[in-house]
C-alpha cells in the first residue's frame, strides 16, 4: 500500500534517516570515549615515564623511543622539549572535555576556565616544540624539522585565533578554530598510535632508527594533515553529504583505535608506568 503521505514523503525520509543518525551518534560517542581514554593513558605514560626520569636522574631514558632526544650538554633544548611534553599531557586530557555539551553550554564559567587552560597548554606545547627544533633539531633531519616545524606553527596559530575569537564573542569563528586546534592537539597521540599500528602490522617497513625512512618522512606530516582535512569538512559542510566520508572514517577508526590502545597499554604504556613508579618509590 502506498504511503498516505506520498511516495517521496518527507516523513518517510525522516523515519528512514533516524536509524542512520542514531548509529552515527553511537559510533561517534564510542570513538570519542575510546580516544579520550587512550589519550589519558598516553598522557599518564608521558607524565610518569618522562617526568619520573627527572627524579630518578635517568634522563637518557628519554632516548629509548626517540634517539638523541636528550643530551646532557643541551639543557635549554631539554627544557623546551620538557615543556612540550608536559603541556601536551594537559592538551590530551582537557581537549575532548571542551566538546561535551553539558560542559560547553550549561556552566559557561567552567567552559571558559577549561578553555583558557587548554589554550595556554597548546600554546606552551607549540612554542616548546618550536624552541626545541630551533635549538637542537629533530633526529629525522630536514623532513622532520619541516613537518614538525609546520605543525608547531599551526598549533600556535590555531591557539591564538581560537582565543581571540572567543574573547571577541565571535562564536562561529571561535568554534571553527577550536575544532582545528583540537584536530592538531591530538596529533602527538596519533603519531604514536600510527607508528604502533604500522610496526605491529608490517613490522615497521620503511622505518629507520634515525627516523628518516620513507614511512618516517610520510609520518612527519601524516599525523596532523588528515586531521585538518576532516576538521575542515566538519566546519565547512556540517549538514551535507560531504560528511559521509567523515562517517566512514569514524567507522573504520573505532575498531582500529580500540585494538591499538589495548596493544599499547598492555605491552608499552602500563609496563613503563609501573616500572617507573617502582623505580621512584624505591624498595
Amino acid at each position: 500500500m502506498a504511503s498516505p503521505h506520498g511516495a517521496d514523503s518527507p516523513v518517510t525520509s525522516v523515519n528512514e534517516a533516524r536509524p542512520t543518525v542514531a548509529a552515527d551518534s553511537m559510533i561517534s560517542r564510542t570513538l570519542f570515549g575510546l580516544a579520550w581514554v587512550s589519550a589519558c593513558l598516553f598522557g599518564a605514560y608521558i607524565l610518569v615515564f618522562y617526568g619520573g626520569a627527572i627524579f630518578t636522574r635517568t634522563m637518557h631514558d628519554w632516548n629509548d623511543v626517540l634517539p638523541q632526544l636528550y643530551a646532557h650538554d643541551a639543557q635549554p633544548a631539554t627544557v623546551a622539549i620538557g615543556v612540550h611534553f608536559f603541556a601536551g599531557v594537559v592538551v590530551l586530557v582537557l581537549g575532548p572535555l571542551q566538546f561535551i555539551r553539558t560542559i560547553r553550554e550549561r556552566p559557561p564559567l567552567l567552559h571558559r576556565m577549561v578553555g583558557r587552560t587548554y589554550a595556554l597548554a597548546t600554546f606552551c606545547a607549540g612554542v616548546g616544540g618550536l624552541a626545541y627544533l630551533s635549538l637542537k633539531g629533530a633526529v629525522g633531519g630536514v623532513a622532520m624539522n619541516l613537518g614538525f616545524g609546520l605543525y608547531g606553527c599551526l598549533i600556535v596559530l590555531a591557539t591564538v585565533n581560537t582565543f581571540r575569537h572567543a574573547v571577541a564573542r565571535r562564536i562561529d569563528l571561535h568554534r571553527a578554530w577550536a575544532i582545528r586546534l583540537f584536530a592538531l592537539g591530538i596529533g602527538s597521540w596519533l603519531y604514536r598510535m600510527d607508528y604502533g599500528i604500522w610496526l605491529k602490522v608490517v613490522g615497521g617497513l620503511g622505518h629507520t632508527h634515525s627516523f628518516d625512512g620513507p614511512f618516517d618522512v610520510v609520518m612527519d606530516f601524516f599525523f596532523y594533515v588528515p586531521n585538518l582535512i576532516i576538521a575542515e569538512a566538519i566546519i565547512r559542510w556540517p549538514n551535507t553529504e560531504a560528511r559521509r566520508g567523515v562517517r566512514v572514517a569514524l567507522y573504520i577508526a573505532a575498531p582500529l583505535l580500540a585494538v591499538a590502545t589495548f596493544l599499547f597499554a598492555k605491552s608499552y604504556w602500563i609496563p613503563h608506568v609501573v616500572a617507573r613508579y617502582e623505580q621512584v618509590a624505591g624498595p
